[in-house]
């Protein structure tokens, strides 16, 4: 079963279109926020430097969870700018929603959260078994799931002493250090697999048995993370 690549231009349109009342809504949270100019005032440098390194062990080797989905957008994909575009997709939503937590001071149920990470990895995977009815819904998935594993980083990052010395400082070294790290693990998987993205047995042999794994991983976390 070929998988095709989704042509730029349709991405680009649909990103358009799902990401504007999200940017938007960002935008008026910071403006609206009561501490904006105090974190800013506050911004620590050593702060930005420890939430770097916190952000990347997150990733690696912590963050199984989040580099199931990575694996999953990896092999859902056979062509390096879409792929690289999706994966700011999903570093563009789950750091609104890191931000949004962490500015406006939600309080979400982390054990829900933790259960909507694994169902979302799950339902992502399942994409490359039926491309023909889930590849359109691609890129609002990316937007959505990645804000739930934004809301999973946000608990992370309300743990820590650092977001009450410096919350901005904290707040942008975590990002940063989850993109290097996400950066690096593409980065490995494009050396070890692009080579046969063109192969005709590529799909069948090697992503959809990887996609298989990727979802019952997912599963399997959302069914152990269940409140009971």
């Amino acid at each position: 079963m070929k998988c095709v690549p989704i042509a730029a231009s349709e991405f680009m349109k649909t990103l358009h279109t799902l990401l504007t009342p999200l940017l938007l809504l960002g935008l008026a949270a910071q403006e609206l926020s009561p501490v904006s100019l105090a974190m800013i005032s506050s911004f620590d440098v050593s702060v930005l430097m420890e939430e770097l390194v916190n952000g990347l062990t997150h990733i690696i080797p912590d963050g199984l969870d989040h580099l199931a989905f990575l694996l999953g957008l990896f092999f859902l994909s056979r062509n390096l700018p879409t792929l690289l575009l999706q994966v700011t997709i999903f570093t563009l939503a789950h750091s609104l929603t890191l931000g949004l937590v962490i500015l406006l001071g939600l309080n979400l149920p982390p054990q829900w959260v933790e259960v909507a990470v694994g169902l979302s990895i799950a339902l992502l995977a399942l994409e490359g078994f039926y491309p023909k009815k889930l590849q359109r819904w691609r890129p609002l998935m990316i937007i959505l799931f990645g804000g739930v594993h934004g809301l999973a980083f946000a608990h992370n990052l309300l743990l820590t002493e650092n977001l009450r010395r410096s919350p901005l400082a904290a707040l942008f070294g975590f990002n940063l250090g989850v993109e290097c790290g996400q950066i690096f693990v593409v980065g490995i998987l494009v050396l070890a697999f692009s080579l046969w993205w063109q192969r005709a047995w590529y799909q069948r042999r090697v992503a959809q048995p990887m996609l298989a794994c990727v979802a019952f991983a997912g599963l399997t976390w959302a069914v152990q993370r269940w409140p009971v």
